[in-house]
């Protein structure tokens, strides 16, 4: 296996901030996806794995790589410190332990943005749609998550009864949205305690839920800002799985000064 080391880290670096492209791509800067990029920047094969990521890490990666980006450039800058900080962990990382704490993390904080932005376009589910992101928040359960994908397609069924214009569409959307990511989010909850947890099922689940967020923040938008609040829900999930794992002392963690986090 490859060492890891901080001139690695910082070829790796270097081949994502050219940008990423959905898909594994070509063996070209700017034109691989983050696991390309890596095998690209190791000197390997073009592929998608480098042999030095944990197999949990690796396919949630590959689903936050493909999720909608408004650009390439704004894929590589969301997924600039977690593409340094998976670096080393294939044998080193929990891979069940990893997954339960995402799959708690995702229904902590993706799924209440998720319901917030529905909340924002369904005055009259607002309440409700506040209560579920509180209890997700509280709980991080499966059943806290099951609840909100409960209220939120009622809310989208509600909403696209009276849907009569953009505004109304874009509500149901935001809704539906919600529930879609309450859903994966809850079916990752149950993975992520099953004995094969660290398998691509669960990855993909909290993969899906992220994405789901990041779209009911986009409907909830104005077409002008939307594709940006795509890129930011998508961009803080990313650095939502570097904390955790800082704190289970991932060894690409240590290289972490060469990505600051912006504000």
């Amino acid at each position: 296996m490859i060492t890891i080391t901080r001139d690695i880290a910082q070829s790796v670096r270097d081949t994502v901030d050219v940008g990423l492209s959905f898909g594994i791509g070509k063996p070209i800067p700017g034109q691989m996806c983050v696991e390309a990029a890596v095998c690209f920047a190791l000197g390997l094969e073009h592929g998608d794995d480098p042999g030095c990521v944990s197999p949990a890490l690796r396919h949630l990666k590959i689903g936050l790589n493909d999720r909608w980006w408004s650009s390439n450039a704004a894929r590589a800058q969301g997924l600039r410190r977690l593409a340094v900080a998976q670096l080393g962990s294939a044998g080193v990382l929990d891979d069940v332990e990893f997954m339960r704490r995402v799959t708690e993390m995702t229904i902590r904080k993706a799924v209440p943005v998720a319901l917030r932005a529905a909340a924002t376009r369904i005055p009259k589910y607002a309440k409700a749609l506040e209560a579920a992101a509180v209890r997700c928040e509280t709980e991080g359960t499966r059943e806290a998550a099951q609840e909100g994908e409960r209220i939120a397609r009622a809310a989208a069924a509600a909403a696209a009864a009276y849907a009569a214009g953009n505004a109304a569409y874009a509500a149901a959307d935001a809704a539906y949205a919600a529930g879609n990511a309450a859903y994966a989010a809850g079916n990752a909850a149950y993975a992520a305690g099953a004995a094969n947890a660290a398998d691509a099922a669960e990855a993909a689940g909290a993969a899906n839920a992220a994405y789901a967020a990041a779209y009911a923040a986009y409907a909830a938008e104005a077409a002008e800002a939307a594709g940006a609040a795509r890129d930011r829900v998508l961009a803080q999930y990313a650095e939502w799985v570097v904390e955790i794992l800082i704190d289970l002392k991932a060894p690409g963690c240590a290289w972490l000064d060469l990505v600051p986090l912006e504000a």
